[in-house]
């Protein structure tokens, strides 16, 4: 069952508050409407397959934090919600966890962000990177698609020429990508994780069991979509369903980052 007891503290490194390092380039594939400003709404732009055309620097929408939860940022930061609680479009009987992971889940709460692996400087894994608020950037090729992201300066590779993971790979933060297309929608399975990271920062707990299906789709130029499905039948009784929603950045680019670059936060988490 859902619990209702969300205090937890949000304890997160994020890139430094800093000017942005690019000189500002305008996209060109984005057109200008007439009153002069780029025009979000006009058509999916296509690739030279035919394709539609994912490659950008994209941001997820952010909102408010959730009731009861803190960040060390102040009242007034927002972030994406499902990078707080993949749970969030849900009601609590439809989140229905085995004892072991309501147990640890319980655990995680109760450490108020002081056993999140993020902040202590791991990766977020997958899919809690896709949802979060540092931007992340798609490189696409027919073969294969590339997703760089800003926060640890993480890269995830996802094969489209037919390739599938070994029986038993090695457990891995981000699993092993392969999509596929499915009309104008990109579709991409993951597997092969380890147990270690959380699909959110409340807390909620995975097994190496996890699949992660994504349904990538860019509704048009400035604007995107992502269905993200999670099983993982060791931890959850049925799937957990939500949809990012993602703009396109128009004329920056990524930075890098790294957590560990003059981290002195870790020390003093009270456990």
């Amino acid at each position: 069952m859902k619990t209702t007891f969300l205090c937890v503290l949000l304890l997160l490194t994020t890139a430094p508050a800093v000017p942005a390092q690019w000189a500002k380039h305008r996209d060109p594939r984005v057109s200008v409407s007439r009153d002069g400003k780029p025009n979000l709404s006009a058509r999916t732009p296509r690739a030279a397959d035919g394709k539609p055309d994912l490659s950008g620097v994209w941001w997820n929408v952010r909102d408010p934090l959730p009731k009861g939860v803190l960040a060390v940022e102040g009242d007034d930061f927002t972030v994406p919600r499902h990078m707080i609680d993949v749970t969030a479009d849900l009601k609590p009987e439809q989140v229905q966890m085995e004892p072991w992971a309501d147990a640890l889940f319980k655990k995680h709460l109760e450490a108020r962000g002081g056993l999140d692996p993020v902040a202590h400087c791991q990766p977020f894994g997958v899919p809690s990177h896709l949802s979060v608020y540092p931007p992340f950037k798609v490189v696409q090729t027919p073969r294969l698609i590339v997703l760089l992201h800003e926060y640890q300066t993480v890269f995830r590779q996802i094969f489209l020429d037919g390739r599938k993971p070994i029986p038993d790979p090695n457990p891995t933060w981000n699993g092993y990508s392969t999509g596929r297309w499915e009309g104008d929608t990109l579709v991409v399975d993951t597997i092969g994780f380890n147990d270690r990271s959380w699909l959110d920062r409340l807390g909620h707990p995975h097994s190496e069991s996890l699949h992660v299906t994504e349904r990538f789709r860019r509704r048009d130029v400035g604007h995107m979509e992502v269905e993200v499905t999670i099983e993982d039948p060791k931890a959850y009784r049925q799937p957990i369903v939500y949809t990012l929603h993602q703009t396109l950045s128009l004329d920056e680019d990524l930075l890098e980052n790294f957590c560990t670059e003059n981290e002195k936060d870790a020390p003093h988490y009270r456990q």
